[in-house]
């Protein structure tokens, strides 16, 4: 039956592990009170363990190709100095949005009568617990769950078209929290990034914001523990919105997210022109410098092969003149399906969903309990 598989069931197969060792160690770590060292190996084997060394070496495995092959096609292709400063700025304006949508959808847990489940809490936050904090909330996942769910989900499903294959990874991000409070802005976050990733044919982008991200929430948590005055300013600010005068705080709000969203919007489109854009522009110069050597050496002149189908190039003769066309095609992303994965292909992709939501929705029910 299994004989000839697809990408997508192996990657759905390759995720099944992933979120069933997860799961089997989040059961551990709840049931049992482990110490703080114990918690951060068993991070470092969901993170190194699970995500990225199933999701590069066992998906190779199974497609019976190259780790070289696997990389190319998760998106392991290299972006400029312009893009790498987009994409920090991006991350961090994506922060902040994360603050709103999670007070929000906070708000409304709390009106169905969710009471978020206490923590331990700390006692000191030294400098050498950041650093290692932000190692182990924001240097690895922003590696090994890009990998796993923007290098393997994502691009496994893009031949089902890229509207599906952005919800439905983004959809896998959100339960992959296997909580009720980060559900909500982790499947949103999920949406973005998989549109980034597609957006500029790159994973680096996705990783460098989500590692902002986690690594500015991190820095925030610091400076709010220990009085310093940025994380107070801040902590103050959204304290401020939350107890002052209610329209006022939500036409503040409102105005907040609205220049967010814009300027998410604006640093977006920059990035596409540094990373997909510039990368089609390079191919298409290279392409018209060969045809022009041609012209000029004729024979003496080897065939380069610079094809690529997302480049068409055609030249005419006007007059004396020779004009050469450039088409950059496929850079619409949001187009209709190519592929309609079977029962077999999804197999697990269901399974994948049905343990993640019993498990979020289990949270949600234990903290109305």
């Amino acid at each position: 039956m299994f004989k000839k598989r697809s990408e997508i069931f192996d990657s759905n197969f390759v995720y099944f592990l992933i979120l069933s060792f997860f799961i089997v160690i989040r059961i551990i770590s709840a049931t049992f009170s482990l110490s703080s060292v114990v918690g951060y190996v068993l991070n470092f084997v969901i993170q190194v363990g699970l995500m990225l060394c199933l999701s590069l070496f066992l998906f190779s495995f199974l497609r019976k190709q190259k780790l070289k092959q696997t990389l190319n096609m998760y998106g392991f292709h290299k972006i400029n100095f312009k893009a790498i400063l987009l994409s920090i700025l991006i991350g961090v304006l994506v922060y902040f949005a994360t603050i709103f949508v999670a007070t929000f959808f906070s708000a409304i847990l709390k009106l169905l009568g969710y009471e978020k489940v206490s923590s331990s809490v700390m006692q000191s936050y030294p400098v050498w617990l950041l650093i290692l904090e932000l190692l182990f909330t924001a240097v690895l996942p922003g590696i090994c769950e890009e990998v796993a769910n923007r290098g393997m989900i994502l691009n496994s499903y893009k031949k089902m078209g890229a509207k599906k294959a952005i919800l439905l990874s983004g959809l896998l991000f959100g339960l992959m929290h296997l909580n009720i409070d980060q559900f909500f802005y982790a499947t949103i976050i999920g949406f973005f990034f998989g549109f980034v990733a597609l957006l500029t044919d790159s994973i680096y982008p996705t990783m460098i914001m989500h590692f902002t991200n986690n690594a500015v929430s991190t820095l925030m948590g610091f400076s709010i523990f220990n009085g310093l005055p940025i994380g107070t300013a801040i902590n103050n600010f959204l304290n401020s919105l939350a107890t002052g005068n209610a329209f006022v705080s939500i036409l503040l709000i409102f105005a907040l997210i609205m220049t967010i969203i814009f300027l998410l919007i604006f640093l977006t489109l920059q990035l596409f022109k540094q990373t997909r854009v510039e990368k089609l522009t390079k191919l298409a110069n290279e392409m018209m410098k060969t045809e022009l050597r041609k012209e000029i050496m004729g024979d003496l002149v080897e065939e380069e092969n610079n094809q690529n189908d997302n480049v068409e190039f055609t030249q005419h003769t006007l007059g004396s003149k020779k004009i050469f066309n450039v088409n950059f095609k496929n850079l619409s992303l949001l187009g209709g399906s190519r592929y309609k994965p079977t029962f077999k292909d999804n197999i697990f992709l269901y399974i994948n969903l049905f343990m993640s939501i019993v498990i979020t929705i289990f949270t949600f029910i234990w903290g109305i309990l």
